[in-house]
């Protein structure tokens, strides 16, 4: 590499310039990219950090190099997790003449029939069909950091804003996770195919560790997947048709109370033996 700079800067030291100051930036932003090395998922304590990042006014690049994540990273966690909060606007229209408007007969109907303005007119939204609309929305979230949790006019403004809070954050991953995994994650045809093996097999009195046994290169899915279908009715047989499982009694869930009445850690230093 060094002998080709120094033929570009031979031939054209304009060039051979222009090629060394490519090599010096490409390699400080080699070595500021090391500090974003972090792997895996974002969790409460991460978001917690980002938010407080944001509501101090941190950009999402120092953000990032505290939690050793890119940039990139913080702000696609920021846009796919934000809270959309409604603006209160006067009768639901964001116009800067909402309050004082009287134009009438924007739908074409009767103009003596109808005697209703049509900022207060429910069959109509008038923002869609006025030609004097002019919305007075806000589109701060627009650009960085994407949320109003730094904006000084928070608690006053009514318009629509977008906030990021560590803990709802969290709980739309969870939730979305959980959902992404129920249902039955198998396309129609391969769904009837499987459908149409297992039922045969169990009305003909197999029990189903047996057909997954002899069958399993033709299933696409486990054994435990396979009772989970039966289980949510996604196949034609019930559980009523498994005759092992009719005599088990439904297992019981562990109760795992963390932050409930079972954990003493709100009790420190606040026993009888402590006074």
């Amino acid at each position: 590499m060094a002998i080709k700079g120094l033929v570009y800067f031979f031939y054209s030291p304009f060039q051979g310039m222009i090629y060394w100051l490519y090599r010096l930036l490409s390699a400080g932003k080699g070595a500021d990219m090391n500090y974003y090395n972090a792997s895996g998922q974002m969790d409460l304590s991460d978001r917690i950090a980002i938010e407080t990042g944001i509501c101090i006014g941190e950009s999402f690049k120092k953000i990032a190099k505290r939690l050793r994540r890119h940039p990139s990273t913080i702000a696609h966690e920021v846009k796919e997790n934000r809270t959309f909060i409604k603006g209160n606007y006067p009768n639901g229209k964001d116009c800067r003449m909402a309050r004082q408007c009287t134009v009438r007969n924007l739908c074409g109907c009767d103009e003596e029939a109808c005697n209703t303005k049509c900022r207060l007119c429910r069959g109509v939204d008038c923002t869609k069909v006025c030609d004097r609309y002019v919305s007075v929305a806000c589109h701060k979230f627009d650009s960085p950091p994407y949320v109003c949790n730094n904006c000084k006019d928070k608690k006053l403004c009514n318009k629509d804003k977008y906030i990021y809070s560590a803990k709802f954050a969290d709980a739309a991953v969870t939730r979305r996770r959980s959902e992404s995994r129920q249902g039955v994650r198998l396309s129609d045809e391969k769904k009837e195919e499987l459908d149409e093996l297992v039922t045969r097999l169990v009305k003909k009195g197999q029990p189903l560790t047996h057909i997954y046994a002899e069958h399993e290169n033709e299933m696409s899915v486990c054994l435990r997947t396979l009772y989970n279908y039966i289980d949510e009715g996604a196949l034609s047989i019930k559980n009523i048709d498994l005759r092992r499982k009719t005599g088990y009694k439904p297992r019981k869930k562990k109760y795992n109370d963390i932050n409930g009445f079972h954990s003493m850690e709100y009790r420190q230093c606040r026993t009888y033996e402590d006074f």
